[in-house]
């Protein structure tokens, strides 16, 4: 019997972990608990209540620019490193000292911006904010 109560006390505590998976125009996450998700045209935004963290994806089209050229552009606008891509062919920069991360991905007609803002003290839930992001 005490093995089962504490089987039960364990579900909860893991379900009361998970979010709420949440729509967006162009696709769901799983918002955890303690935080909040907003879409304001082409970028949604999770934030943590405590302003302890945040994740911001952009989706949008190249409007017939470049990958590599909306990279720049937006280390650039931020004052970030020099990007990086990598073998998959994604882009990623720092950013406000250090304290925010981006990654850029796409193919010839969109591309994802994810920046990850107060990545020291909430890196798990982030990484599993974005292990649940699935495309519409």
């Amino acid at each position: 019997m005490r093995r089962v109560i504490i089987l039960a006390m364990m579900l909860l505590v893991s379900s009361a972990a998970f979010g709420e998976v949440q729509e967006f125009r162009n696709f769901s996450l799983d918002v955890p608990e303690g935080w909040t998700a907003e879409e304001a045209g082409a970028v949604v935004t999770v934030s943590a209540n405590d302003r302890s963290g945040s994740l911001s994806i952009t989706y949008d089209d190249l409007h017939g620019v470049s990958l590599a050229d909306i990279v720049a552009t937006f280390a650039l606008e931020l004052g970030g490193t020099l990007p990086e891509k990598d073998d998959d062919g994604d882009y990623s920069f720092d950013f406000n000292n250090g304290i925010s991360h981006a990654v850029i991905t796409g193919d010839e007609d969109f591309y994802m911006l994810i920046v990850g803002t107060g990545l020291v003290k909430n890196a798990d839930v982030l990484g599993e904010i974005l292990d649940s992001l699935e495309m519409k």
